[in-house]
């Protein structure tokens, strides 16, 4: 938890709801309830009543604004240190290729253009080599597709999900998902990756048998296969990426769409809180303005 999370909360406590706390914030509605239910999967608590119209604080939620009210007033008694002004240091993160051409680097722009005194180094990797590194303590935090299993030793922080996409060359045979993914030469996902071995398994749980013809761990060379006719995929709709080849056809993988979920991971001890949850804030405020468009 942060600060920046911590004022969050005591705007909603003040101002009576989401959306006019956003508003004195700057945040829109989506987004400031993201990083609410952000912070309710950190604590595994529910803070807000969302069956009512405002959403209430719940018992446990009105404790944590009272107590964020008390802190908050303290540190403006001792001068008003922000998070703003605090942001330094070196944070090492670790992003799957997926999200490097898409969400991680505008993030980090942004981060970077807020917080200049920080120092960033990135690398990429698979999820479960990431994660590995991040347990090791190689990495900071690591942007990943959410673990098959709870992963001992680490937090996981959800960002965003990723509906996946059926994508086929523009005079593919089929109409729908399943025509074109049985009809038609298949290009996988690479399988020995979470997001691969999740395309694997919702084809076999609506029993679509594929003609699979290449496996590739690339996105960008996979859209490049399709493009030249090579063959049809199921890929994650990324947020940020840049837009498909104009003779790429697009049809949701099922109904409603099947889907991934991209996040964080960090480990429980001796993690740089403020820096994780500063970048946690950029990639879900982020994810939130490009969903609205």
């Amino acid at each position: 938890m942060n600060l920046r999370q911590l004022r969050t909360l005591v705007a909603i406590g003040e101002h009576g709801s989401f959306a006019a706390a956003g508003k004195v914030i700057g945040l829109s509605p989506s987004a400031l309830s993201l990083q609410v239910k952000g912070l309710e999967e950190e604590l595994g608590e529910v803070l807000f009543d969302r069956t009512l119209r405002p959403p209430v604080p719940t018992r446990v939620g009105r404790r944590l604004i009272g107590r964020a009210q008390a802190i908050l007033q303290q540190i403006d008694e001792l001068g008003g240190t922000s998070d703003e002004e605090r942001i330094t240091g070196h944070l090492t993160v670790g992003a799957v290729p997926t999200t490097l051409s898409g969400i991680v680097p505008k993030a980090l722009g942004e981060l970077r253009e807020r917080h200049p005194d920080l120092a960033i180094t990135v690398v990429n990797g698979s999820s479960s080599m990431l994660a590995d590194q991040t347990y090791k303590r190689e990495l900071d935090v690591a942007v990943i597709t959410q673990p098959p299993q709870r992963l001992a030793g680490l937090v996981w922080r959800e960002v965003a999900e990723e509906p996946f996409l059926v994508i086929a060359p523009a005079d593919a045979e089929g109409a729908t998902d399943r025509e074109l993914l049985t009809r038609n030469p298949f290009i996988w996902f690479n399988r020995q990756t979470w997001a691969g071995q999740q395309i694997e398994r919702h084809l076999n749980q609506k029993n679509m048998a594929v003609d699979a013809r290449m496996e590739i761990d690339s996105l960008d060379a996979i859209r490049s296969m399709v493009s030249a006719g090579l063959g049809v995929s199921i890929i994650p709709d990324c947020i940020g990426a840049e837009p498909l080849p104009a003779n790429v056809r697009v049809v949701p993988f099922g109904q409603p769409p099947s889907s991934r979920t991209i996040g964080l991971v960090h480990r429980q001890q001796n993690a740089d809180e403020l820096l994780v949850g500063t970048f946690h804030d950029a990639l879900r405020g982020l994810a939130a303005r490009l969903a609205e468009g």
